[in-house]
């Protein structure tokens, strides 16, 4: 999609279905980042770019999530799209079986599963 010449990022308001989207990158880069490619909001912010090259080159999970908690503050006060729900998941697993999972984009998991003893 291009700006100026797309209806979905040229709308005054968009609505679009992120569920099937749930990794940092595609929410992180694709939709905020200020070249994304899905930017519908035109968001344009030079720290936040720059606090996203920090969270990538971040070497374990205590650097990513201190980066990622600034990344958090930057979006809650500039507020560039609401994502308000996700209406699509409902996980419902047997109190019999343990070991089911899902990722963010509600893939099933079952490489774990096993029943539960008695």
């Amino acid at each position: 999609a291009t700006f100026g010449s797309s209806p979905w990022l040229d709308s005054v308001l968009g609505i679009t279905d992120y569920g099937h989207r749930g990794t940092p990158d595609i929410f992180l880069n694709a939709t905020l980042k200020s070249s994304g490619a899905w930017n519908a909001a035109h968001f344009n912010n030079p720290a936040y770019d720059a606090l996203l090259l920090d969270y990538s080159k971040a070497r374990d999970l205590q650097a990513q999530r201190l980066v990622a908690g600034k990344i958090q503050t930057l979006l809650l006060d500039e507020t560039p799209a609401i994502i308000s729900y996700f209406s699509q998941y409902s996980r419902i697993v047997s109190s019999k079986v343990e070991g089911v999972r899902f990722t963010a984009i509600s893939h099933l998991l079952l490489d774990r599963v096993s029943f539960v003893q008695a």
